[in-house]
């Protein structure tokens, strides 16, 4: 497939374009230099697009209302938006990604364990959960994931955690958990890291992607996270990457967040492969020596 990455130098992009270039897809980068409101629709006819991936994202997380005309709207909102116009009758599927935030916290103390290696879900987080968003950013990717719903080829994946192999001035939790790690530097987590989550590596994520424009499993929402086998603690995560890591426990309602993967795998076939817990040396290896994804475009 010939496919638009839009947030191909991101985090996330970066390894996403790797791994659908590994895969014999050619990949067109488009990114702030290019500008989303600069691509049209002839360009999408006149390079033969197939596929338009929409990876990029404003996270005001700080501000709990709306706030129009920031960042945050204009790129979100206002990006889809765009988006939804100039493939308006293209019939090229529009895959959208989406976050969890826009559930809000779902956990309470009751619905989770405690295990020797931290806490876990009673119950995995299905589609059915109802939007609670409880942030700007949040709110905003709701109206982008109803937006999106006006193109009938479309798709919308939420995730909860999302990593590659390398390390990037942007990064994620992950990368900055196993940055400060690896450099002794002191780390607070609320509910000393007991909270869990369900990492999942990039390259699952491109699979799910190419399963969901192969089964043509449009107009629904996936959740997208690494399973059961992936559930991990925070603390687990920092003591995999340096056992010597100084913790200290902060207050906090963060009792975890994990995504039930039933509804991709039953329209898709979809399952992840790939375990976090494999990942991490290289992860560590990685971002300990500063190695980054190379910013690739075609």
């Amino acid at each position: 497939m010939k496919i638009l990455l839009i947030g191909h130098e991101g985090y996330l992009g970066r390894g996403l374009h790797a791994y659908l270039a590994s895969q014999g897809h050619a990949v067109i980068g488009w990114d702030r230099a290019e500008d989303l409101f600069t691509l049209d629709a002839h360009f999408l006819a006149r390079s033969g697009v197939e596929l338009l991936i929409n990876l990029s994202v404003m996270a005001d997380r700080k501000s709990a209302v709306f706030l129009m005309g920031e960042p945050t709207d204009e790129i979100n909102v206002g990006g889809a938006r765009h988006l939804a116009r100039i493939l308006k009758g293209s019939g090229i599927p529009w895959i959208q990604m989406s976050t969890r935030e826009v559930l809000g916290p779902v956990y309470r103390e009751e619905d989770v364990l405690e295990t020797p290696h931290g806490l876990r879900p009673r119950f995995l987080v299905d589609e059915t959960a109802p939007y609670a968003p409880f942030n700007f950013y949040g709110k905003s990717k709701i109206v982008a994931e109803f937006i999106s719903e006006s193109h009938p080829e479309s798709a919308v994946i939420r995730l909860t955690t999302c990593y590659t192999d390398f390390d990037h001035p942007g990064g994620n939790w992950m990368v900055s958990l196993v940055r400060s790690a690896t450099q002794g530097r002191p780390l607070t987590l609320t509910n000393g890291g007991l909270q869990f989550r369900d990492p999942l590596h990039i390259d699952d994520l491109g699979r799910l992607m190419e399963g969901i424009v192969a089964k043509r499993a449009f107009g629904q929402k996936f959740h997208a996270g690494g399973g059961e086998a992936n559930l991990i603690s925070l603390l687990e995560f920092v003591q995999r990457a340096n056992p010597q890591a100084p913790i200290e426990s902060a207050p906090g309602g963060d009792f975890g967040f994990a995504f039930d993967n039933t509804k991709a795998r039953r329209c898709t076939g979809w399952e992840p492969r790939i375990l976090v817990r494999d990942k991490l040396p290289i992860l560590v290896d990685h971002i300990g020596r500063g190695i980054t994804q190379p910013v690739t475009k075609v």
